[in-house]
């Protein structure tokens, strides 16, 4: 399929887009890319002088992240609810914003029949129902099934490496051996880093008429430099 390049300020994301990528996965994608480079295009379409992203938003963020002025995308002539159809299917093993699905679902549900939505989508109708039965839930379930998606993806593991020496893997080791989570690691680690930070002092708050004389002296010696 045909490609091409295109400035980086001429594309933009979609406002529909379900999936969602913390910030370590975010992280880890960017230095995939700038390792290994930008391998596979972004699918966009043209919309006024703008094209807008269909798949491929997240690696968008990270080109701009490492500087890219160009990125290499497939242009695609379809309308919005064909780009939210390519969007779904592109992007089905992410992690889905259930609201932003459900409304693309009803978006893609003014042309196709649900029998047909399972045809052109990588959705069965128990889900796509599903999905759309949340459109009429009172307000404050809706915020608290979001609340409990936000929690949940905050809570996911993140994966923290350190170098050390061989001493200082001792002193940790050591340390790890003393906690009362000795057997898990990552829960005895939380625990030492807890008590360290409660029993550190807390940093003097500093008053407006410090900071205020601070910032003269700053303005003075960028004065006398300039």
């Amino acid at each position: 399929m045909k490609t091409e390049l295109i400035n980086v300020n001429e594309i933009v994301e979609n406002e529909y887009n379900p999936n969602e990528m913390d910030d370590n996965s975010f992280q880890k994608l960017v230095l995939n890319i700038k390792r290994k480079g930008f391998r596979k295009p972004l699918e966009v379409r043209k919309v006024n002088d703008k094209y807008v992203i269909i798949d491929g938003a997240h690696r968008f963020k990270a080109c701009k992240q490492l500087g890219f002025k160009e990125v290499e995308c497939i242009v695609d002539n379809v309308d919005v609810t064909e780009a939210m159809v390519d969007t779904l299917n592109a992007n089905i093993h992410g992690t889905h914003n259930p609201y932003k699905e459900a409304l693309m679902f009803k978006e893609i549900n003014q042309r196709y029949k649900l029998a047909d939505m399972e045809k052109v989508l990588n959705y069965d109708q128990s889900i796509i129902k599903d999905r759309l039965e949340l459109l009429g839930l009172p307000d404050d379930i809706k915020r608290q099934i979001e609340e409990r998606e936000e929690k949940e993806k905050k809570e996911a593991p993140v994966v923290v490496s350190f170098v050390l020496t061989q001493s200082e893997m001792e002193i940790v080791t050591d340390a790890i051996s003393r906690s009362e989570n000795n057997e898990d690691q990552s829960k005895a680690l939380v625990e030492i880093c807890s008590k360290f930070v409660s029993e550190m002092p807390e940093k003097p708050v500093e008053s407006e008429s410090e900071s205020d004389e601070e910032i003269g002296e700053d303005e003075e010696l960028s004065d006398g430099e300039n």
